[in-house]
């Protein structure tokens, strides 16, 4: 995630050579066309999981006037980018909130010539205390402390050893929670002794953040407008034959001549989806350790704006304990805010009643701003990501020892079978532009199996 420009705590910058995304609907294909090539009995390619990373691959197989199948075991797409407006009555992103920069220029382009309103995020966020803007020299401490933190575990990856990002952080102090929290429940969705140094030494910088007013799932649903997606389709089991593939579902079987698996790798450790007939231990280790871990939104209306915050801010605080969190202000300008919340505190509130997101969200606002502002907290909703049954989680982070296996992602199982998915991207993990980036190149390797050569 990107901090602000005060506040710099994303990780140590690469130079992005992204994929270019047309900004018609598919380049070269009308949309009865593209509509049709996603309706046939046997396909080229069939596509498990209409997230982010499946819509980018069935765009870039119609692209090359190849055949598709596009299956999605929920009953809309998006997988984890879903944006919905019954809960608050405007746009709340679910999941994904932010467009990260460079990697979803090209998604973000799309948007603009679809005419949806995306537009750049305010440039960083602020550290309060006590109910107030930081002094500077809170600031500095702050900013330092989180400095320190990042750059013993990327020293630690660096030099290839990968441990647990815990053991490779130095006494941090008194700001130690809040550097704590930013390091792994904000950033890898873990506490830091289940973060794999390798994995986030690893990380691309993520240069600035984007944001959609109708919302990032919004946005994805748009990009799958011109596809054929067969919703409610549960993918059980894949049996990858020398000249075919078979895809076992709820409602039939589905036959093509590869296929690209683009679900959570908890789906498959949870022995949701099957692959046979046999899986190499290479692969089933890269599922088991590229695990997934808890980020929830807490959403909740707040009229009267306490803090006296600007619209979309990102909010830090000083912690005093591990039950940390930030905050997402005045959501598009509303009176609509989230509590941003992961690791073991999204776990927990996961596990808990409805009721505790409510309970946490009052007491964090108490404690921030006030009796008053916890008070005045209206509408609470929370979601949680690692209860989803075609989730299991809300992003991956490689737990210790195996910040290497993201590699096996990227190759090919059987001649037959190509991952996609926030977690096959090795710099990008855990953002939508890395999911869709990840889509891109998986469709372009399918069609390579099947002897379609891409520019």
């Amino acid at each position: 995630m990107t901090g602000p420009d005060r506040l710099s705590l994303s990780r140590r910058a690469l130079i992005l050579r992204g994929a270019a995304l047309a900004a018609a609907p598919i380049a070269g294909l009308s949309l009865a066309t593209t509509r049709a090539l996603g309706q046939q009995t046997e396909a080229d390619v069939i596509i498990i999981g209409a997230g982010a990373a499946g819509i980018a691959a069935a765009r870039r197989v119609a692209e090359a006037g190849r055949s598709y199948v596009l299956l999605e075991a929920g009953k809309q797409v998006g997988g984890r980018t879903i944006t919905d407006t019954t809960q608050f009555g405007v746009p709340f992103d679910l999941g994904s909130a932010r467009l990260n920069m460079p990697a979803a220029r090209p998604m973000a382009a799309f948007g603009r010539a679809e005419g949806l309103d995306i537009y750049r995020a305010p440039d960083g966020g602020r550290l309060y205390v006590g109910g107030r803007e930081a002094g500077d020299a809170d600031y500095e401490d702050f900013i330092a402390t989180v400095r320190r933190g990042e750059r013993a575990i990327v020293a630690a990856g660096d030099a290839n050893r990968d441990m647990a990002a815990a053991r490779a952080l130095p006494d941090l102090g008194p700001w130690g929670d809040s550097a704590r929290f930013v390091l792994g429940p904000f950033t890898c969705a873990k506490e830091l002794d289940q973060v794999s140094t390798v994995d986030v030494s690893r990380g691309d910088e993520r240069e600035s953040e984007d944001i959609c007013r109708q919302g990032v799932g919004t946005l994805v649903a748009q990009l799958a407008r011109p596809l054929t997606v067969r919703l409610e389709v549960v993918a059980r089991s894949i049996d990858l034959s020398p000249r075919l593939v078979s895809v076992q579902t709820n409602k039939g079987t589905v036959t093509g001549r590869t296929v690209i698996v683009a679900v959570p790798p908890s789906v498959i450790a949870a022995g949701k989806l099957r692959i046979g007939p046999t899986f190499p231990p290479r692969y089933r280790t890269a599922v088991e350790k590229i695990t997934l871990g808890a980020f929830d939104h807490i959403g909740f209306r707040l009229p009267r704006n306490p803090g006296n915050l600007g619209a979309d801010e990102l909010i830090y605080f000083r912690a005093d304990s591990p039950r940390a969190y930030a905050l997402r202000a005045r959501i598009g300008g509303s009176d609509l805010y989230s509590l941003e919340v992961g690791g073991a505190v999204a776990a927990g509130l996961a596990d808990s009643p409805p009721e505790a997101a409510a309970s946490f969200v009052k007491a964090a606002l108490t404690r921030e701003f006030g009796a008053d502002a916890g008070a005045r907290v209206g509408k609470v909703f929370a979601t949680r990501w690692s209860k989803e049954p075609w989730a299991l989680g809300a992003f991956s982070c490689a737990l210790p020892g195996f910040g290497n296996m993201r590699r096996a992602f990227t190759e090919t199982v059987g001649g037959r079978l190509v991952f996609a998915g926030e977690h096959t991207h090795e710099t990008l993990w855990g953002t939508v532009g890395g999911a869709w980036l990840s889509g891109e190149r998986a469709a372009k390797q399918a069609l390579g199996l099947i002897g379609v050569r891409t520019g």
